[in-house]
């Protein structure tokens, strides 16, 4: 019971910027969606990635640094900043993160990555075990 109040306070906490990303979806944007995933994510999008892991890393470069939209991250253990301006979050105890507006490179090595995604880009999916997870593209 415990576990299920959390889930739904992290979700009520995400609606207003799956709101956002709503809004900023335009002609031809793609959506992805990934439920307890693990392995290799790496997602180049221009739009919007809301996110969390259980543990792992997600390295983000912002690809333009100087618009209003900035990488939000929570919950990350270790920062490891790159001389190419990309940074990586380290972490082991639900690690979440949201990227709303502009354009990022996200790669995500990772387990238990839940993740949704809106927006113009690619994105490669390496599944790692038995069970790498479920992904939906474009619904």
């Amino acid at each position: 019971m415990r576990k299920f109040a959390l889930t739904l306070f992290v979700c009520l906490l995400a609606l207003p910027a799956v709101g956002a990303a709503a809004l900023m979806r335009g002609a031809g944007d793609g959506t992805l969606s990934i439920e307890d995933g693990q392995g290799r994510i790496v997602i180049d999008v221009r739009g919007a990635v809301i996110g969390r892991f259980d543990r792992g890393s997600v390295t983000i470069l912002d690809r333009t640094p100087g618009d209003a939209f900035e990488a939000k991250v929570w919950g990350a253990t270790h920062e490891i900043g790159f001389p190419d301006a990309r940074v990586r979050y380290v972490g082991d105890a639900g690690v979440r993160f949201r990227l709303i507006g502009g354009s990022f490179r996200i790669v995500i090595n990772a387990s238990g990555v839940d993740l949704s995604a809106v927006g113009s880009g690619t994105v490669l999916l390496e599944g790692k075990g038995r069970f790498p997870g479920v992904y939906s593209l474009d619904g």
